[in-house]
């Protein structure tokens, strides 16, 4: 009761010592009240930290009006009390792979690709002239030797290695690249050796198809290993990564169910090799994912590198510069069987343009080792009774179901939509139907494939009928298999 009494002394208190607001007098304006802006920034605002992006006209917006991403801390303002990646440094960008006003990539083909920073290593005549504009650092094998006490008292072998993960959801992708690798081997048996190697350019993977939730996780992955007795390891860190590289050559030029396995296979091979060089090491890693969505000739990660000295690789201090890489979408495409292109009638897009392609060369399109696409649609498949049914009798029905089952098989496989019409078309005028059955998988009304095929190479689709051409009389009671097209 007494606290509550004193609480409510407090407030009479509170109330009484308010005031009224003032009234302008003769002569005074009232202050006007501060407007209230829906939209940020208001007049006056201070700058936003992020540079803001234009969503409602992106015709009007000019890439190139941001400023470019740093490579390093510290490029927000915040202050980084210590670097824990001295080796590696990454800057992303998820608006080049992700953003209103670029390429939308959905239903299209891309793949990543990594070139090299250096601009030495990119100017083609100042390599050719042999000069160079400032004389860079050059790896001194002579320093990096040992006497031959040193080789007769143990062995010591030092690999650096820079390696580059992707791993690709929707469709499920992985590849890894080695950017760049040095190692040193001397002991008493072999004596001394050095291996160095840079990739400048090259691309991660084959071309893939890009679907509404696709995303893209990359690794930029330091290691390095500093072993003083003798080991079981290799001395040449390449050896073990030109293996992987025979691997992970893909056997077809699109990620399919049958080639992504290979694929990750092979980058399973390398990270594991790798992991086995460098028994004791030390590892910086660097994780990034993003949706991809549209495509811009902005990179969508920038990675630069240091190495330490071979000496000591604890030594933090004395690192050298090793380079930088950018890694972008490549430009996409529309189609994987052909590269000529025919504008959109509506002018948004450009459509794959099929004139002059033959049907057996896209049968003969390789999507896993030694399966081409025919070999995918006659057998792998399962419909050779299908087959047989329809060309004794041309039935629209099962027309209709063989011509769905092949676009959905090849759009399964990773195909555009437009690819696997194509796919259709070239199944349907091949040497496994019969010239009537071939004329009613061709039709625009027996599938959405065949009607997109019409509508891709400006057939005109206006007198098309859907009325059943072929009409059949069955013998016996009426049981026989071909009573429900259902069952087929």
């Amino acid at each position: 009761m007494k606290h509550a009494l004193t609480a409510s002394l407090l407030l009479l208190a509170a109330c009484a010592t308010q005031t009224e607001p003032a009234t302008p007098t003769s002569g005074e304006t009232k202050a006007e009240p501060e407007p209230y802006y829906s939209e940020y920034p208001y007049p006056g605002a201070p700058p936003s930290p992020v540079p803001s992006r234009p969503r409602s006209t992106p015709d009007d917006f000019d890439p190139s009006d941001l400023p470019a991403p740093a490579a390093g801390y510290g490029a927000s303002g915040s202050k980084v009390t210590k670097d824990f990646l001295p080796y590696i440094d990454i800057a992303i960008d998820e608006d080049a792979a992700n953003s209103n006003w670029g390429i939308p990539l959905e239903d299209l083909y891309t793949r990543i690709r990594i070139v090299t920073l250096d601009p030495q290593a990119r100017d083609i005549e100042g390599t050719a002239s042999g000069k160079y504009t400032e004389a860079p650092a050059q790896r001194n094998y002579k320093e990096e030797s040992r006497g031959w006490l040193s080789r007769m008292m143990g062995s010591k072998e030092v690999s650096r290695a820079l390696l580059a993960e992707f791993e690709i959801k929707k469709p499920d992708v992985k590849a890894t690249e080695a950017l760049f690798s040095a190692s040193f081997s001397s002991n008493r048996e072999q004596g001394e050796s050095w291996s160095t190697d840079q990739s400048l350019a090259l691309y991660a993977t084959p071309y893939f198809k890009i679907s509404s939730n696709t995303t893209l996780t990359a690794k930029l992955r330091m290691q390095l290993s500093d072993e003083r007795e003798s080991s079981g390891a290799s001395a040449n860190v390449m050896a073990s990564l030109t293996n992987a590289a025979s691997l992970l050559a893909p056997a077809s030029s699109l990620v399919t169910y049958f080639s992504a396995p290979s694929m990750m296979e092979a980058s399973n091979f390398l990270d594991n090799s790798v992991s086995t060089l460098f028994g004791r090491s030390i590892t910086e890693q660097t994780v990034s994912t993003m949706a991809i969505k549209s495509w811009s000739e902005r990179p969508i990660l920038v990675v630069y590198a240091a190495m330490p000295d071979p000496k000591d690789i604890r030594d933090t201090s004395n690192r050298e510069m090793l380079g930088g890489w950018a890694i972008y979408l490549d430009a996409p495409i529309v189609s994987v069987f052909t590269s000529a292109t025919q504008p959109d009638p509506e002018g948004y897009e450009e459509w794959p343009d099929y004139r002059g392609i033959v049907g057996a060369d896209i049968l003969a399109f390789k999507i896993g080792e030694e399966l081409t696409v025919y070999d995918y649609i006659f057998s792998r498949l399962d419909l050779f009774d299908r087959i047989s049914s329809l060309n004794d009798f041309p039935e629209p029905d099962l027309a209709r179901l063989l011509c769905t089952r092949i676009e959905r098989g090849l759009s399964e496989l990773g195909f555009n939509a437009a690819d696997s019409s194509a796919g259709v078309w070239a199944a349907a005028t091949s040497d496994q139907f019969s010239a009537a059955a071939s004329e009613l998988l061709l039709k625009p009304s027996t599938c959405v494939a065949m009607q997109r095929w019409a509508e891709l190479n400006g057939i005109d689709t206006s007198a098309e009928t859907t009325e059943t051409i072929y009409e059949f009389e069955y013998e016996g009671d009426g049981a026989g298999e071909f009573d429900e097209p259902g069952e087929y």
